[in-house]
């Protein structure tokens, strides 16, 4: 079973979103990549977020949705673990900047897992991104249609970094 933590926070602004971004992108990230962000460059792909923030004037709130999908002990290798990572992060980027990686097994999570940061600001439109529970069901099942895995989900609103 695929289990996804959807975090979202309010606190620490910006900042927040720089610090998620980094996390990602750390030394455990074995494969990373993005859409409208430099995937290699967390401080640019900061950048590149906070200008689609300024052009829209959406410099306040929830400046990111951090999405986390740990998949089952089927996902033994590294490739198909970031196979599915990037088709799960693709399901936002036709509207949204995404960076995205996937780690190996650690005691956080516990299996291979891929991590997926949203930028909350629309690209197109300025729009803010809404990941209430219908919008979440529905990436779940996107999610077990892209692994074959049954799929839950939980919000997390505690994030630390």
């Amino acid at each position: 079973m695929a289990k996804i933590i959807i975090i979202r926070n309010t606190y620490g602004g910006t900042e927040y979103l720089l610090n998620a971004l980094e996390y990602v992108s750390d030394a455990r990230a074995l494969y990373r990549r993005g859409f409208g962000v430099n995937p290699y460059d967390y401080k640019q792909a900061y950048d590149q977020m906070l200008i689609v923030r300024e052009y829209f004037g959406k410099t306040s709130g929830n400046p990111l949705v951090h999405i986390v999908i740990a998949f089952n002990d089927d996902v033994k290798d590294l490739e198909t673990a970031a196979e599915y990572t990037q088709k799960c992060a693709s399901y936002f980027s036709p509207m949204y900047q995404v960076l995205y990686c996937t780690h190996m097994k650690d005691t956080h999570c516990g299996s291979m897992h891929g991590h997926i940061v949203i930028n909350s600001v629309s690209y197109l439109n300025g729009k803010m991104i809404t990941t209430g529970y219908e919008e979440m069901y529905m990436f779940c099942e996107y999610v077990s249609e892209v692994t074959g895995q049954k799929c839950t989900f939980e919000f997390d609103n505690k994030a630390l970094y």
